[in-house]
């Protein structure tokens, strides 16, 4: 009989059989996983992981084009610049890199001329610990660059950066405008460079190229460049002389009456701005330190304001036109005219009995302005407003256009209309009012006012912008009486002191009341003067504009005198025979 403990057992199985077990079924997970990956990579995510692959081997670099320059022509027609680009250098620091931070200080500051509280500043940056990068200061020139590579200083870096050069300063920051940053771009704002920024700023190029594993170039490689395109020069009608020469005057007069603001324009009858500027001005290079983002703005095209008694020529000019006055029209003053219940009186607070509309502009009645306003009616009138281009925009080029306000000449009662007649109740822009006179000048056409005469592309070719009228206002005739009758105005008027000596001029002042906000008007006043000459030929327009000036009361005492100025400058300049 077998013992139990000699019966055969069986075996279990093997160790080595589950291992292999165990193994065969990961590969299968691990293939499967696999499998899954590479169809979500290779299928599902295609375009995702070509991208990747493509940015890792590809460089791509925008190409920045050379924005273009301003420029104006001198005496000779030679080009002179006005706005440019030049290159400068941001200087920056690698902190991680300096090691005697002393030295750096004191080798930086006096070559870049920081200030105590720049530099100490710049110190404590440059402190931190493990600061790969602080900026020092932008704007370094080649020279102060040079400087200081010389210096062989260690943690100091440059990198070139382009930026706009104005050659002659204080010659007109409201032209030009500025270009700054809006969400990390470049871009031109106000004047020429907001309105002209498209083509001033041309087109950006393309750099598509395959690098190697350590980022270089492949110089053998396949590459595609797209050129940029720089933009297009302008050339401006604006006399750099006659700017000069204006702009220094009403800063004289400006500072001397201690007024707020202050505006200047010269233009050919034919709507050419010569000059243009006004007080405050600003640095178009340094334009972030206004105090105000308003005095941004180009006050002669933007800034609306009641004309007062300048406009009383507008309101004759349609007299005249009609044929419902003449020259020698007269009408009985009174002093004072009563609508409903509103008395309307003269300045001098007079009544000067009969007399003709030639003495009615030279002693500025506003009762005559109304006897001409109802003569001509107030559709009519509202009218002539209108196709003197009052309530629109002129289409200067330049960026922030005004279009003042005429809206009050719609309405149904007869005191806007006839308070409108002599300057008060409606607004207007400078650049509006000069060319209401312009057109006077211009034998009853209104020209369309242009600051830009040419513009040069890229490739070197010239399109000339020539002068053109909008349409015709009033007849020539009446055109002529009117220029007549200003005329008297400075040889016989309140403005006697606007003349030029050897040379009939045209002109009209206003001085108007600045609105309180309360509907009436308080004492403070804006004045304005508005000539043209000489007017066998006119050559030129000028408007001068103060606002609050202080001392006299009258725009005859403040601005005559420098009109008389401007016009005698111009007519030496121009070497204009003399009328007398």
């Amino acid at each position: 009989m077998v013992s139990r403990l000699q019966q055969p057992i069986e075996a279990p199985e093997s160790f080595s059989d589950k291992r292999i077990l165990l193994l065969a079924v990961a590969i299968f997970l691990f293939s499967g996983v696999l499998i899954i990956r590479l169809f979500v990579m290779q299928v599902l995510q295609h375009d995702f992981y070509t991208a990747l692959a493509t940015k890792r081997q590809e460089v791509v670099k925008s190409l920045t084009p050379e924005r273009g320059s301003m420029y104006t022509r001198d005496q000779n027609s030679e080009l002179y610049p006005l706005v440019t680009n030049r290159e400068y250098f941001l200087a920056y620091a690698e902190p991680v890199k300096i090691t005697d931070t002393a030295k750096f200080i004191d080798a930086v500051v006096p070559v870049l001329g920081l200030e105590e509280a720049v530099w100490k500043d710049l110190l404590g940056r440059i402190n931190k610990e493990g600061d790969p990068y602080e900026p020092i200061v932008d704007k370094v020139t080649k020279a102060q660059k040079e400087q200081l590579e010389a210096l062989d200083l260690t943690g100091l870096g440059f990198v070139s950066e382009t930026k706009r050069f104005y050659p002659d300063k204080n010659l007109g920051g409201h032209i030009f405008g500025f270009v700054g940053f809006q969400e990390d771009k470049k871009i031109g704002q106000y004047g020429l460079e907001g309105y002209f920024n498209d083509e001033l700023s041309g087109k950006s190029g393309l750099l598509r190229s395959v690098k190697d594993a350590l980022g270089s170039l492949i110089a053998i490689g396949p590459r595609q460049i797209e050129q940029a395109e720089n933009g297009s020069d302008i050339v401006l009608t604006v006399d750099r002389n006659i700017q000069f020469n204006a702009c220094q005057k009403l800063k004289e007069f400006y500072d001397w009456f201690k007024a707020e603001s202050g505006t200047v324009i010269i233009m050919r009858p034919t709507g050419a701005i010569l000059a243009m500027c006004s007080f405050p001005d600003f640095d178009p290079e340094f334009y972030n330190e206004v105090e105000d983002i308003n005095d941004l703005s180009n006050p002669a095209i933007f800034t609306a304001y009641e004309p007062g008694s300048v406009f009383k020529a507008v309101t004759m000019a349609a007299g005249l036109d009609t044929g419902e006055v003449e020259p020698t029209t007269t009408y009985t003053d009174e002093g004072e005219v009563k609508v409903g219940p509103y008395t309307i009186r003269n300045s001098d607070l007079k009544g000067h009995g009969e007399q003709n509309m030639i003495y009615v502009l030279e002693k500025s009645l506003n009762t005559g302005a109304i006897f001409v306003q109802q003569k001509v009616g107030k559709n009519r009138f509202r009218d002539y407003v209108k196709k003197f281009g009052f309530g629109e925009l002129t289409g200067i080029e330049l960026d922030t256009e005004g279009t003042g306000n005429i809206e009050s000449l719609d309405k149904s009662g007869d005191i806007y209309s006839i308070t409108a007649s002599y300057g008060q109740g409606i607004t207007v822009t400078p650049l509006q009012m000069i060319t209401a006179f312009a057109t006077i000048a211009n034998n009853g056409a209104l020209p369309k006012p242009y600051i830009v005469s040419e513009k040069i592309s890229p490739d070197g070719a010239i399109e000339k912008i020539e002068p053109h009228n909008v349409r015709q206002v009033v007849s020539p005739k009446a055109a002529t009486l009117l220029s007549g009758m200003l005329t008297s105005v400075i040889e016989q008027g309140y403005d006697a002191k606007a003349k030029v000596p050897g040379y009939y001029m045209a002109g009209k002042t206003g001085t108007a009341q600045i609105a309180d906000g309360h509907g009436g008007y308080g004492v403070q006043t804006i004045h304005t003067f508005i000539g043209f000459g000489p007017v066998s030929n006119p050559q030129f327009v000028i408007l001068i504009k103060l606002d609050k000036p202080q001392g006299p009361r009258f725009a005859s005492d403040t601005l005559s005198p420098l009109f008389s100025q401007l016009g005698e400058y111009l007519v030496h300049y121009w070497e204009i025979p003399p009328d007398y």
